[in-house]
Formats: structure tokens, C-alpha cells, sequence
């Protein structure tokens, strides 16, 4: 039996305005606003991925640092297109299966990968942001240069 907290939570979740929510992340990314992509994060947004890939090699906490890492993945990367294949919400949670085709800005090399996100949402902000590429991503040099 969940507890009343639990109850509560899930309750108030809106399942159709979180997905509205992701489909405008993606959107925003696409488009290269990261401004607008940062207006969503809460301040104690968390992204914590650990992969080399990311060029972090530790969490990523806070906006003013998340911001900072979207602009440098933003400036590295051209996205093409972003295909969404499914998105799974259960409360405050959502997995993002998604197809991601673009181009590096310092050599031109294309890339195309699948990814699964993770997010969790508070109050209508995401809180915390987790990216999983498949092993195709494997070969690309970290972005930190």
C-alpha cells in the first residue's frame, strides 16, 4: 500500500504536461535555446552522468553549471534532428528513448545514436536530467576540449 506522501505525489503529477514539457526540452535543444532549456531547471537541477562522453567527470549540480555544460555541448554540437520513440512517465519520472542525428562543429563528422534519458520533475521543473548513449557514441572523443 503506498503511503499517503506517495499518493499525494502521484496525484498531482500531470502526466500530459510532463510530456508537453519533454517535448519542448527536446524542441528548445534542437533549435539551440538554451536559455529557454535552462528557464526549465529547477536551481537544484542535478545531471548525473559520469560518462567521459560529457566531459564531466562527476555530477553536474546547479543551474548555473548545467547551463554552462548545455552551452558547451550546444557549441560543440550541431543537432539535425532528434526522433522521440517513446516516453514512459510513472509520477514525477519519465524515460526518453530517442534517436539523435547531428554533427560535430570542429571536424563535420556526423554522428547518429540512440540515447535513453531519464528525468525527474518538481513543480513543473526538471530536477534532475540522466543521458545513456548506446555504444555507437563510444568511439567519440569526450567533448571537454
Amino acid at each position: 500500500m503506498l503511503s499517503e506522501d506517495a499518493l499525494r505525489r502521484i496525484g498531482s503529477v500531470d502526466r500530459a504536461e510532463i510530456e508537453r514539457s519533454i517535448r519542448a526540452l527536446y524542441k528548445r535543444w534542437g533549435a539551440g535555446d538554451i536559455d529557454a532549456l535552462v528557464a526549465a531547471l529547477a536551481p537544484d537541477v542535478s545531471i548525473p552522468s559520469v560518462g567521459a562522453w560529457t566531459g564531466a567527470g562527476a555530477p553536474i549540480r546547479g543551474r548555473a553549471k548545467v547551463a554552462a555544460a548545455l552551452r558547451h555541448w550546444g557549441e560543440a554540437l550541431e543537432g539535425i534532428v532528434s526522433v522521440l520513440h517513446e516516453i514512459v512517465i510513472d509520477g514525477d519520472r519519465a524515460v526518453v528513448h530517442r534517436t539523435a542525428v547531428g554533427r560535430r562543429r570542429d571536424d563535420g563528422r556526423r554522428y547518429q545514436c540512440d540515447f535513453i534519458d531519464f528525468f525527474r520533475f518538481r513543480e513543473g521543473f526538471v530536477v534532475e536530467y540522466s543521458i545513456y548513449p548506446d555504444g555507437s557514441w563510444i568511439g567519440f572523443e569526450t567533448l571537454a576540449r
